[in-house]
């Protein structure tokens, strides 16, 4: 196999992973408490991360490094994917709409990045963002009904995917001075453990009773679609390049709906479909204009000879 092809494989293997993340959570509400899904598959996944550390030994990060590690634990860990969590909880939620919601927070990046960032807000960015913002809307109205209730499951994802992208704008630097590796590791350890008193405090035990599928269910989600997912993931860029390998993860919201359908036998409105269409749309848009633009002046060209 090619290098290229390689990176790719890599990087499919973790949309794979990812896009049964929302499906699995789902089946396990009323079985096991999911802010303790959350923490042990943070905590197991990152330390997976840690023992390829182990292996690097190369354990060594700078106090203000840690510090920044600390900050993303806790915007990733402790508030996005709990966030997340609260979203499948609700009886009326749909994996299918929690994961093409959640999978919008490249938009959130686009924002963040020029808040934060201070990046030059172009006119195809805010062409972009309409779209995602139209798109998001469109699944909003999923039900035809606008009470509060079945607003809550979306929204619960929508802040989900906004800390997400915080975490993602805020991870670049430090992600470029320790290492992906480095910087996932401890920031899942930290914040796994950060959310530890939550889950002490509030979550319910499991029961003497707790079924052995769903152990199998939460340590799936723990050493593949977080341990090993981050893993290929990492790999995967570093061989294809971001931008390129970016493009692999906006089939994500069409693989994990397509799933809940499957699985979950969740039925797919005409508004997730368009609405899906609109927030990969528009996230293609934000991330590769110059690309998409180079080939349309291209075919342009080649009509006019």
């Amino acid at each position: 196999m090619k290098k290229d092809g390689w990176g790719y494989f890599c990087l499919l293997n973790t949309v794979v992973f990812f896009s049964t993340y929302e499906v699995i959570n789902k089946t396990l509400v009323g079985k096991i408490d999911l802010f303790q899904v959350n923490f042990l598959r943070f905590f197991i996944g990152g330390l997976i991360l840690l023992a390829f550390l182990a292996i690097k030994r190369d354990f060594f990060i700078e106090k203000n490094d840690l510090l920044r590690v600390t900050l993303l634990g806790i915007v990733n860990v402790a508030i996005s994917m709990n966030l997340l969590q609260m979203s499948l909880i609700i009886a009326q939620s749909k994996a299918s709409v929690v994961a093409v919601i959640f999978s919008s927070n490249p938009i959130f990046v686009f924002l963040f990045s020029a808040f934060i960032d201070k990046e030059k807000i172009h006119l195809y960015k805010l062409v972009g963002l309409c779209m995602g913002t139209a798109g998001i809307i469109l699944i909003f109205m999923d039900k035809g009904d606008f009470s509060l209730v079945d607003f809550k499951s979306p929204i619960l994802a929508l802040l989900s995917a906004c800390f997400y992208g915080l975490y993602t704008v805020l991870g670049r630097k430090v992600s470029v001075k320790t290492g992906s590796l480095k910087m996932n590791s401890y920031s899942f350890i930290i914040g796994s453990l950060i959310s530890l008193p939550f889950v002490l405090l509030f979550c319910k035990v499991p029961e003497a009773s707790f079924n052995f599928t769903d152990i199998v269910k939460v340590i799936y989600l723990s050493v593949f679609v977080t341990g090993l997912a981050y893993l290929t993931y990492f790999k995967g860029l570093s061989i294809i390049g971001a931008s390129k390998g970016s493009l692999v993860f906006f089939i994500k919201p069409v693989l994990a709906g397509s799933i809940a359908v499957v699985f979950l036998k969740e039925k797919a409105s005409i508004y997730l479909f368009i609405g899906t269409v609109l927030i990969l749309l528009g996230i293609i848009t934000i991330m590769h204009w110059g690309v998409m633009r180079g080939r349309i002046v291209k075919c342009t060209q080649g009509l006019q000879r």
